[in-house]
């Protein structure tokens, strides 16, 4: 079911049932909550973060709580619509709170609006509006950003500066503007006080991670945790972002169809990072024009190129969800975030290419899982993780053992990887080195842009082009 935002605010309670259809009233209150949200900034402290959350919890369990009673003393039909408008009331109000909080709680949203099949539909499609409709910031607080950056206003730094951000996420908003050159260009600023926020998520989610202290995967579950702070840490460094897009830049040729911007250095800085403007649709924009087979196929196979090197240059586009991605309309892909990207170290780098033999030798099983999982020999559990790799293994390799293009429309695909992962929790196999984490995020975001492309993919071809000598 295709459902915009305005259907979504339209489906929250009202006192006058009559307002539901009235639209003047929805793009009232879809103003009023934009307009509360672009003068709130994000909050920083622990405490008023861990209650906002709290509180949002605790309205989406009264709130299915509410529907569950509901069904016993009504029709199939009136529960149905009755569960399709409470998935909205509670997508529109997730998206509100998290627009709100922004930052780590921010992306943990467009996580789960990424994955098809975690959430209801209408909540999963309000949630995977955060990557590039979240609220923006008024213009005052993303000026003293650039003032306290650069020493200068925006108007001054600039030929031209619109004040109207054309796109927001969890991070910061971007806005377009012209060099003194005259070349149009991208400016994404930073929400004011946003690394703060990461310091105090983690604070409160610390907390919540003492009881694992007493168990023998705490410290796996620990490393984990570090990695996640350390790359979101990395995301707030614009600095860092402008290095990884020149790396990337220099991993692609006008023949691959694959843009990557570049960042122009003297209008950048830690919290401010200026691009060239790249013009596209984002994902659900692009399907909505209904493109052909053929043009699914070579958005596909190119988004598919575009991981591939930069895992072959061992700097994995961590992050593929649709708010990264451009679809050109002359058939290119634009790559425009690098903020997560994840490096590897050498010894990262032996146990990748390890695992990579196992496509040719399987009898390497056991001593990937023992590298990569950090776990013991003569462990009791191993034989468990090694099932748990295999399977893994088995999933991932699955298109590649296909002859020819593989439909990574087949739902059947996706949902298998899901429940290996939704196994994986259940069994508290968790031990990993943490490299693994934004590994695995990478991978099964690759998928489910493929499985919501509807692209069809010669994966093995791809590998062969790709993979180095």
């Amino acid at each position: 079911m295709d459902v915009n935002l305005s259907e979504l605010i339209a489906a929250l309670p009202q006192e006058d049932p009559a307002a539901l259809a009235n639209a003047d009233w929805t793009q009232e209150k879809l103003q009023e909550i934009f307009a509360d949200l672009a003068r709130r900034p994000a909050p920083a402290g622990s405490l008023h973060r861990l209650w906002t959350v709290s509180e949002l919890s605790a309205q989406v369990a009264l709130a299915y709580g509410a529907l569950w009673i509901r069904r016993w003393f009504t029709d199939a039909e009136a529960s149905k619509r009755r569960l399709m408008e409470t998935n909205l009331r509670m997508g529109l109000k997730t998206f509100h709170r998290l627009g709100y909080l922004r930052g780590a709680m921010t992306k943990l949203g467009q996580t789960a609006g990424n994955l098809p099949g975690i959430l209801p539909g209408q909540l999963a499609e309000t949630l995977d509006r955060l990557h590039f409709e979240a609220p923006p910031m008024h213009y005052p607080l993303i000026q003293e950003v650039v003032r306290n950056e650069f020493g200068k206003e925006p108007e001054e730094l600039f030929l031209s500066f619109e004040k109207e951000a054309f796109a927001a996420a969890s991070l910061g908003q971007v806005h377009r503007a012209r060099l003194k050159s005259g070349e149009p260009v991208a400016v994404k600023i930073q929400y004011p006080g946003i690394a703060r926020t990461i310091d105090a998520d983690f604070r409160n989610l610390s907390a919540l991670l003492l009881p694992l202290r007493l168990g023998n995967d705490w410290a796996a579950v620990k490393g984990q945790f570090e990695e996640v702070r350390r790359m979101l840490n990395q995301e707030v460094d614009y600095v860092q972002e402008a290095e990884s897009m020149r790396l990337a830049r220099e991993l692609f040729r006008p023949e691959d169809g694959i843009v990557v911007p570049r960042f122009h250095p003297e209008y950048s800085g830690k919290r401010v990072l200026t691009t060239d403007l790249v013009e596209g649709l984002h994902l659900t924009d692009y399907l909505a024009t209904n493109p052909t087979q053929a043009s699914r196929n070579g958005f596909g196979t190119k988004l598919y190129v575009a991981w591939l090197r930069m895992y072959y240059a061992f700097m994995t586009y961590a992050d593929p969800h649709p708010g990264n991605y451009l679809f050109l309309s002359d058939g290119r892909l634009g790559l425009i975030d690098f903020g997560c990207v994840q490096y590897y170290n050498p010894e990262d780098r032996e146990v990748l290419r390890l695992a990579e033999r196992l496509a040719d030798d399987p009898s390497l099983i056991r001593e990937v899982t023992l590298r990569a999982c950090g776990i013991a020999a003569n462990d009791p559990e191993l034989e468990g993780y090694v099932a748990m790799t295999e399977e893994s293994l088995n999933w991932m390799m699955e298109p590649l053992r296909q002859p020819g293009a593989y439909d990574f429309g087949d739902e059947g695909h996706f949902r298998r990887g899901m429940d290996w992962f939704s196994r994986v929790l259940r069994t508290r196999r968790v031990r990993a080195q943490p490299m693994w984490v934004y590994y695995n995020r990478s991978v099964f975001g690759l998928k489910a842009l493929l499985y919501r492309l509807r692209a069809q993919v010669d994966v093995g071809a791809v590998i062969r082009q790709e993979r180095p000598e």
